[in-house]
């Protein structure tokens, strides 16, 4: 979780080298990241005084050449963003989001199925009913299981029950764009707890715009939004 910490995050990332089947090269990222990172800071002065994160403007965002996700860790009041290095089609689309040290963040169709580097993470995640709510923008229901890597270099595995409802049409706005969405809330339970998630859904296209979505016990919830697509 060290890098979700680092407020350097920005001009760390313009130096990721571009994965086999991406359109991006390192020169390329390098330089449409490069006004991003000219607003971090380095490096901390001092842990007790974090620098302030950079401010995002829309011709800023409008001006990056590869897409941005912003992550937000709630339970630890950290930022971060971070750019695809892998995607992949097959059951909708896969894209492995990372940051400079390689923690990631996993999204199918903007549903979190897995992180890395991030301590318990979540080796990978059966999101049925997200995933049908998702892609028809309506409510949905089934069964939700997740598999968390624990401290024995093994994996443990949840299934819960969950329901998604449609909460209506919401006019979205993200650093001064909007986006017509609809608000869906997936409520999951089993005997030891539950938990809910929201997602943001374009009504256009399915593109999942903004979401709050559960990591397990201990990293707890993410904020996600996608700063350019």
């Amino acid at each position: 979780m060290r890098t979700l910490g680092t407020y350097a995050a920005l001009a760390a990332i313009a130096l990721l080298s571009a994965c086999s089947g991406g359109t991006e090269t390192a020169t390329t990222q390098a330089a449409s990241l490069g006004d991003m990172a000219k607003l971090a800071i380095a490096q901390r002065k001092a842990k007790r005084n974090p620098p302030a994160l950079p401010t995002l403007t829309r011709p800023l965002l409008d001006g990056l050449r590869t897409p941005s996700l912003e992550v937000i860790s709630a339970k630890r009041g950290q930022t971060a963003y971070l750019i695809p290095t892998q995607v992949r089609d097959g059951d909708g689309t896969v894209v492995v989001w990372s940051t400079r040290g390689n923690n990631q963040v996993i999204l199918r169709d903007g549903i979190l199925i897995g992180t890395r580097g991030l301590g318990n993470d979540i080796a990978s995640a059966e999101v049925t009913p997200a995933l049908t709510a998702v892609r028809t923008r309506n409510a949905s229901a089934g069964q939700r299981v997740m598999y968390f890597r624990n401290d024995v270099n093994g994996v443990n595995r949840m299934s819960l029950s969950c329901e998604v409802h449609n909460l209506g049409a919401e006019s979205l706005e993200i650093v001064g764009r909007s986006f017509p969405t609809v608000h869906l809330r997936e409520d999951c339970i089993n005997g030891s707890g539950r938990f809910a998630n929201h997602y943001w859904v374009d009504r256009r296209d399915g593109t999942v715009w903004k979401s709050r979505q559960w990591g397990g016990t201990a990293s707890g919830y993410f904020d996600l939004r996608l700063l350019k697509k």
